[in-house]
């Protein structure tokens, strides 16, 4: 169960960045399509160290919300998924921050 947690929670990541407040994404593991469905929000600001710094993003706060996820079989039939939504979110958290 750890490893599609991980692996929903990296692609979750990938997508996020770039888009605003929503994402959507689809991981294929062990012949399983998922899809997730959720929203995000990022605070920080831009580091400018006095004009002499790299301008660099800092974050401040992060939180993610899976509003959604279903799992679809090679066949294309709904099945169901074995993972921990509170531990994805947690993951993408600790992640993007």
């Amino acid at each position: 169960m750890k490893a599609i947690n991980e692996t929903i929670a990296n692609a979750i990541v990938e997508n996020i960045e770039g888009n605003e407040g929503t994402f959507s994404v689809e991981v294929e593991v062990n012949n399983t399509l998922v899809v997730v469905d959720g929203r995000f929000e990022i605070d920080g600001y831009c580091e400018d160290d006095y004009f002499n710094g790299t301008g660099a993003w800092v974050t401040t706060y992060v939180s993610v919300y899976i509003d959604g996820i279903e799992a679809y079989d090679e066949d294309g039939n709904e099945v169901d998924v074995d993972c921990d939504l509170t531990e994805i979110e947690r993951s993408v958290e600790r992640l993007a921050a």
